[in-house]
């Protein structure tokens, strides 16, 4: 395109447009990235990671949201008035039993560790899962707190990739884990609630030709306000602005798109045919599946941390069936996860966390008039599991009593947990950063001791 013509497109764009619609120019074939709440990170901003071409260990959280029971998952227990009704069955590790509803996962046990000896005492949902997300109490010090895909985008993510180094799947939750409190909004997570839709809205919304236009007038419309007021945050928006063009047309985007991995793949991760997805229990259930695929897909193509949520654990009635659909759920994708990441060589640099807000009471209860038995908020005593990032497997740490009421051999706090999880990722627990008003925080606080016996040589 000759000199004048350019100008006489930009000339003619420029007079149909109102100031409003100048200073939107930005979402030029971008909007549904701003929507989601993620821009791509700046390069002033970004951890430089990967610049040595060494691959940094990755992180695959699967949130339990509403608490599961550990009575009845991994730390099953008998007792006469307070146990579980499901059978224990042995694992790949010799003494080490899980529950019937999880064979798959039991055949990969030597793979992770079961951490059977939670002690975090909080048992309210929000502050629950504040907690367990950065390993801090929501009113500590008054300081914002980054979540743990906060942290792991700043410590581990790559200086100006086009995709983003944070991701969240199925959240519906009240609670948005995305949060990034003193770090800075560069390392708020996406979140992706359609997983059939993959990353929405990134074609363009105008042909080449003319987005190519309005980016260049953009640029001359910033180039003038920043020679005016030197301002460094249009500088910024330029950067973000391309990078989400360029992100548009990256072929990792494709990474996105579940219709891409073959049928018979997709369908080891969803549960076996006689669940019922139209059962409102199990609502979700079906999204965990591909939500696991989708990290296993992210990860490879080098988004450091996925959170992929699955609901519905908040068994106050029909404990047993409810926590059966969700075993039942959890079992073909989590081992579908672990399966895939062991045959592509990448289980060693991905850490999977699995985890709720809290355990579930061994006395029972029943809040709903006509249901089931249910198990209320506990947090003095629950577990979690680690699989992957080349930890010790084959490991149980702590000890519960025999109704699953107490703790008596190694507690874990959340601090501790937290401290643990950043070790194993090669992220220095003890770091201090600069928190609000200059002040230093550490990543995790001074009393977190990590599970040295967890640990990669």
């Amino acid at each position: 395109m000759s000199p004048s013509s350019t100008c006489s497109r930009q000339s003619a764009i420029r007079n149909s447009l109102s100031r409003r619609d100048l200073l939107r120019l930005a979402a030029a074939g971008v909007c549904a990235t701003s929507a989601s709440g993620w821009l791509p990170v700046l390069a002033s901003h970004a951890a430089q990671a990967a610049a040595d071409g060494v691959r940094h260990k990755s992180c695959i959280l699967l949130y339990m949201s509403g608490g599961p029971s550990h009575i009845d998952t991994f730390d099953l227990k008998h007792d006469s008035e307070t146990g579980t009704e499901f059978e224990s069955i042995a694992t790949s590790v010799p003494g080490i039993e899980i529950s019937e509803h999880m064979p798959k996962i039991a055949r990969l046990m030597h793979h992770g560790a079961i951490i059977r000896s939670m002690n975090t005492v909080e048992s309210d949902h929000d502050r629950g899962r504040y907690l367990m997300h950065t390993g801090y109490a929501r009113s500590n010090g008054g300081v914002p707190y980054p979540s743990l895909g906060a942290i792991v985008s700043s410590e581990l993510g790559q200086a100006g990739s086009l995709l983003p180094n944070f991701v969240v799947c199925n959240l519906h939750d009240r609670l948005d884990p995305t949060f990034t409190g003193y770090l800075g909004p560069e390392h708020r997570g996406l979140v992706l609630e359609n997983l059939d839709k993959g990353l929405e809205d990134v074609e363009p919304v105008v042909n080449q030709e003319e987005l190519d236009d309005r980016l260049d007038l953009l640029t001359q419309l910033d180039d003038a306000f920043r020679g005016k007021y030197r301002a460094r945050s249009t500088a910024a928006h330029q950067a973000n602005y391309r990078r989400s063009v360029d992100l548009m047309r990256a072929d990792k985007l494709k990474a996105f798109d579940l219709s891409l991995e073959p049928a018979s793949s997709r369908s080891r991760y969803t549960p076996r045919e006689s669940f019922d997805p139209k059962n409102p229990r199990s609502s979700g259930s079906r999204d965990f599946g591909k939500g696991c695929l989708l990290a296993r897909r992210l990860v490879e193509v080098g988004v450091p941390f996925v959170e992929v949520v699955l609901q519905s654990w908040d068994t106050h009635s029909d404990n047993f069936p409810q926590t059966r659909l969700l075993s039942e759920a959890l079992d073909p994708a989590m081992s579908a996860l672990i399966e895939d990441l062991k045959d592509r060589g990448l289980l060693d640099s991905t850490l999977v966390v699995w985890m709720g807000e809290f355990g579930r009471t061994p006395k029972f209860e029943n809040t709903v008039k006509d249901r089931g038995p249910g198990r209320g908020h506990f947090g003095r005593a629950w577990s979690t599991v680690l699989m992957g990032g080349g930890i010790k497997g084959g490991q149980v740490i702590g000890r519960t009593d025999k109704i699953g009421g107490a703790v008596e051999d190694r507690p874990v706090t959340a601090a501790d947990f937290m401290a643990t999880v950043c070790e194993i990722l090669g992220i220095d627990c003890r770091k201090v950063n600069e928190g609000p008003g200059g002040r230093t925080v550490r990543l995790t606080d001074k009393a977190a001791e990590p599970i040295r016996e967890l640990l990669p040589a």
